[in-house]
This record gives structure tokens, C-alpha cells and sequence, in this order.
């Protein structure tokens, strides 16, 4: 089981972000975590605060306020032996979160999701997905309303058929998703797309290939796919928690989004094999991240490096 050393939770803007810090304190509490809570203010560097008369002292009134606020959802936190910090800081909030966690080492980010103000329209907001693509620990987006317990924890995995049971962004993917399905009693689904590629074309009036000829083909890209998954699989021991395996034919963004109406938490991978800096899979990943409607633990492979720049240390305010 994965077991998280440092979680750090944003608890930004007015809306209540109740769902994401009841996962991160439950998720702290079982692992023996540290919390740390933070927020990131707007920086007044323009517009009417320009004219404003004793500006320094507004914004650290505004800073002690918010620090205030996060004091009081850490009390009861603290009741129950959880070691709590807060934080607040200025800037522009996935820069900042991406700060703290090059310099405190932070294993996750939990978010509550706002998508209804992104320009996307769907579940997750801009913070979200910019955290996404540049943040360098996993970022957990966690859908209102929620609860302590999940039924139901997906975990999307794309095994490489060139290297059966060599791919650490599949197995990350597999150890963070049996972990919360471990830690909330739930019940785990690992499930692989596999499809033909240019199936269409090759059956279409142009190549018209012998139908048997097809279903060979088939048969041995499906073949391969199993190979992959099974010894993916054996190098996970997944005995504790009950699960499922799936393997289904179809385009990766049709199928996860499927499986993922009916999860609580998706948990799939942010970036190509290339592993590029800051882009997620293309199409694909974007496809799917603009239909999901659950919770989403999105997943970077280990050595991946912001393409942030971080040319001067943001102090936060501490409590």
C-alpha cells in the first residue's frame, strides 16, 4: 500500500471546500500523514489596488484573515491527532501549489473541483487542469459532494506490449489507485483499452481485407494486450483489496469516460510515454479530463520535472 508522507490540500476561494479536506484528513489520518492547508491570494501588483491608501497594510490584514480561516478548519483536524499546517501565499494559485511542492517534497495535492467556473464547462476548473499538466506530485480533484468511504476506485492503465511489465507510470497508476481503495474499503477496477488501429480502413472497400484476415489481426493485438496486463499485474500484489480486471476494445477516452460514470475516482495518467514536460496525452487525455464527471487522481511517472521556473523563493504565511 501506498502510504503518503506529505499532503497538501488547497482550500481556496469562497466556495466551501469541505469534500477535498475531509478526503485529505482522511487520507492523512490513515496514513500518519503531515497536512498541510493552503491558500493563494490574488497579488495586488495592479488595477484599483494601486490607488488604494495603505495598501501593505490591507493585504497582511486580508493574509491574517485567511490564515484565520484556515486556523479554524484545522482545529478540529487537530482533535484528532493530525499534524496540521497552514499556509498563505500570493500569486496565481497552481504556480504557487507547484512551488511548495518542489520545496516541501509533497507526495499529493488534493483540490475540491470547480468546474462550473472554468470556461470548460465540465467538472474540472483551469487550477485543475493546469495543475495537471505542471504540478509535480499526483493532484487529486475531488468532486462535491463526497464521503468518507468510496464504492468504487478505477484505475486506467496502458500497459506497453514492447515491455510487458516494465511500464513504472502503469504501476504508479495501479499502486496510488489499490491504496485508496485499500484505505476506504473499496472496491478496485484496473481496466485496459485495446484497440486495432485503422481496423475501419483495412476492413473499408479501398484495402478490403479478407474478414479472417481482420479477426487474426484481432486476435493478436487483444493477445498482447492480456500479456501486458497480466504481467503488469505481477508485479502489484492486489490480495488485500477486492478488485477487478477489465479489458475491453475501444478507443481509450470512449472507454475510460464509460468506466469512470460509474466510479467515484478515476485514477489515470497525465502524460505520453515520451513523457514531454507540461502536455498531457494529446487528444486522448484531454478527451477524457473534459468528459469525466467523477473524482480524478491524475498521475505523472516518477522524474517528471515542471517546466515551471521558480526564480525566487514565495514565502508563504505560516500560523
Amino acid at each position: 500500500m501506498k502510504r503518503f508522507k506529505e499532503i497538501l490540500c488547497y482550500v481556496g476561494g469562497p466556495a466551501d471546500p469541505s469534500p477535498g479536506l475531509e478526503s485529505a484528513a482522511d487520507l492523512a489520518e490513515t496514513n500518519k500523514a503531515h497536512l498541510t492547508l493552503i491558500d493563494v491570494l490574488p497579488e495586488s501588483t495592479e488595477g484599483p489596488w494601486l490607488t488604494v491608501p495603505g495598501k501593505p497594510q490591507l493585504e497582511e490584514m486580508l493574509v491574517t484573515s485567511r490564515i484565520q480561516d484556515l486556523e479554524e478548519m484545522a482545529a478540529p483536524l487537530r482533535e484528532r491527532d493530525l499534524q496540521v499546517t497552514t499556509v498563505v501565499t500570493k500569486g496565481s494559485p497552481f504556480v504557487e501549489i507547484s512551488r511548495r511542492v518542489v520545496a516541501e517534497q509533497n507526495d499529493l495535492v488534493i483540490k475540491t473541483a470547480q468546474g462550473l467556473e472554468s470556461r470548460l464547462g465540465g467538472l474540472l476548473g483551469t487550477t485543475a487542469l493546469h495543475l495537471m499538466r505542471k504540478c509535480p506530485a499526483p493532484v487529486w480533484v475531488v468532486k462535491p459532494p463526497s464521503s468518507e468511504r468510496f464504492g468504487r476506485v478505477l484505475a486506467a492503465v496502458d500497459p506497453r506490449p514492447d515491455r510487458p511489465g516494465d511500464d513504472p507510470l502503469s504501476l504508479k497508476i495501479l499502486e496510488l489507485a489499490s491504496s485508496l481503495a485499500e484505505a476506504s474499503d473499496s472496491e478496485l477496477h484496473v481496466m485496459h483499452a485495446w484497440w486495432l488501429h485503422s481496423e475501419a480502413m483495412l476492413r473499408g472497400r479501398r484495402i478490403n481485407l479478407p474478414p479472417a484476415e481482420v479477426d487474426g489481426l484481432l486476435r493478436e493485438v487483444r493477445g498482447a494486450a492480456e500479456e501486458a496486463l497480466d504481467k503488469l499485474l505481477g508485479h502489484i500484489d492486489l490480495s488485500r483489496v477486492p478488485h477487478q480486471v477489465h479489458i475491453v476494445k475501444g478507443q481509450p477516452y470512449e472507454v475510460i469516460s464509460g468506466f469512470a460514470s460509474q466510479s467515484d475516482v478515476a485514477v489515470i495518467g497525465t502524460m505520453s510515454r515520451g513523457g514531454v514536460d507540461g502536455l498531457l496525452i494529446g487528444n486522448t487525455a484531454e478527451r477524457i479530463l473534459r468528459r469525466v464527471d467523477c473524482s480524478v487522481l491524475a498521475v505523472k511517472p516518477e522524474g517528471f520535472r515542471t517546466p515551471l521556473q521558480f526564480e525566487e523563493a514565495q514565502v508563504g504565511a505560516e500560523a
